[in-house]
Parts: structure tokens; C-alpha cells; sequence
């Protein structure tokens, strides 16, 4: 159940879902498509940011459960390519970075130093980020416009989105993807919401809930991410020892 757990974090990190099973969703609203290509120009041009994330996943594979909660917050200088997060759940606390084409990851106990891996290539670095990433998932799926919604005391514009399995898939890193064992039929009743700032077209805060079924076992998920301090001086140091003597395709265990 561990590593189910593990699949729907890592399915709403770095992929975020929207309803795709039954029938193929309906095409999309113009008005939102116009929206999120506004959202996608934005955010190309955007050098640096903030995000705040909080994860609450619960699996079941009806003998027993597991509820894990996780929060963080990270940072991401796009121009210098480095990105630094911090995740915490009960138990332990986790920082990562990004330098360049190299993610690495603290690893757990009993295992001391980080874990290291590969960053993709084939696609601007940038989409290896949160932001970029939820903006790029809206960008390739069916979107729906919702209309004005007040968020903090401000008005924004709500747009969902209803990815294929596809989509999801093609945005997941394949070799932690094959790890998970993840399949198009796994994946289910899940929902994606992006706010924007209808004056800068930045947005401000996306919204995650999925499920995933597996041998019997389910688990769903809601992940919140908050997007702050666009283009703010944003200086992301790596520690030194995040590079001694890595281990190589990620932290023992993970695998």
C-alpha cells in the first residue's frame, strides 16, 4: 500500500488530473481556452516564483488504512534553472533541488545524502516545475470556463480542465512512472481547478483530487499548490554536500 501511496503523490506533483473515464469529455469552452493561453504566455515569461503546496492522501486496501499528510513550499529560479522544496509529513522532512539537469533528493533512514536523477531534456526545463507543469496539463487538455470566484478576499477566474490518460502519462517521468506501475485503467474520478488572476493572467492557486486503484487497493488525494512572488529576487543556494557522492537513479528504496 506503501507505494500506492507513493503513486498518487507523484501523479499529483508532477502530472495533476481532471475527469477522464466514461465517455470523452466535452469540447472545450472557448473562453477558457483563451484564458489559459493568456495563463501559458504569462507564465513562459516568468523568471522566477513561490509556490506553498499541502497533500492529503488517504489509501485503503480494505483490510487496513493509511492517511499521510504532507505540506512544503519551494522556490524556482527559471533563469538559473535551480528549484528548492521542502516537503514534511509526521515523521520526517525531505529537501530537494534542482541544479540545472540534475534533481536531487534527500534520501530517508536508514540512508544519508541524496539521491540523484536526471532531468528530461526533451521538453524547456521549465516544465520539470510545479507551475509550469499544471499550466502545460491545462494547455493540452479540454479546458471549461467557471466564471469569477473570490479567493482570499480577491476575485480570479476559475478554469477545470479534463485531461485524457494520455496527457497524464505523457507529463509523468517514465522511469518513476514504470516504478509505480501505473495504468490508463487505474486512474479515476479525478478533478483539476486552476485560478488566475484576471488582471496579469497569473495564476494563483491549482487544485488536485484524483484516485488511484491498484490490486484491489485505493487511495485519492487532494493537493493544493499556491502560486506567490512572481519575478521577486529569488537566490536559491544549493548545499555542497547535496553533491557528495550522489547516489545514482535516486534514493535506495525508491525503486
Amino acid at each position: 500500500m506503501r507505494r500506492l501511496v507513493l503513486a498518487v503523490c507523484f501523479v499529483a506533483l508532477f502530472a495533476g488530473c481532471g475527469t477522464f473515464v466514461g465517455d470523452s469529455p466535452p469540447p472545450s469552452d472557448e473562453r477558457a481556452v483563451a484564458a489559459v493561453e493568456e495563463a501559458n504566455s504569462t507564465v513562459a515569461a516568468v523568471e522566477a516564483y513561490r509556490f506553498g503546496m499541502d497533500m492529503h492522501v488517504t489509501a485503503s486496501d480494505g483490510e487496513q488504512s493509511r492517511t499521510v499528510r504532507v505540506d512544503g513550499e519551494g522556490a524556482v529560479n527559471v533563469s538559473e534553472k535551480r528549484m528548492q522544496a521542502t516537503t514534511r509529513t509526521q515523521d520526517q522532512t525531505v529537501e530537494s533541488y534542482v541544479d540545472g539537469y540534475k534533481a536531487y533528493q534527500g534520501c530517508q533512514e536508514p540512508w544519508d545524502g541524496y539521491g540523484v536523477e536526471n532531468v528530461s531534456r526533451s521538453e524547456p526545463w521549465a516544465t520539470a516545475t510545479p507551475l509550469h507543469r499544471q499550466v502545460l496539463l491545462f494547455e493540452r487538455s479540454n479546458v471549461y470556463w467557471r466564471g469569477n470566484e473570490t479567493l482570499d478576499g480577491n476575485r480570479t477566474v476559475l478554469v477545470t480542465a479534463s485531461p485524457s490518460a494520455e496527457t497524464i502519462e505523457s507529463l509523468m517521468n517514465r522511469r518513476q512512472a514504470g516504478d509505480m506501475a501505473l495504468n490508463r485503467g487505474s486512474l479515476e474520478n479525478a478533478t483539476a481547478r486552476l485560478w488566475l488572476d484576471p488582471e496579469t493572467n497569473q495564476p494563483v492557486k491549482s487544485e488536485l483530487r484524483l484516485k488511484i486503484s491498484q490490486r484491489g487497493a485505493t487511495a485519492t488525494a487532494t493537493i493544493t499548490l499556491r502560486y506567490t512572488d512572481f519575478d521577486e529576487p529569488t537566490k536559491i543556494s544549493v548545499p555542497p554536500e547535496v553533491y557528495d557522492d550522489p547516489y545514482e537513479l535516486g534514493c535506495p528504496g525508491t525503486s
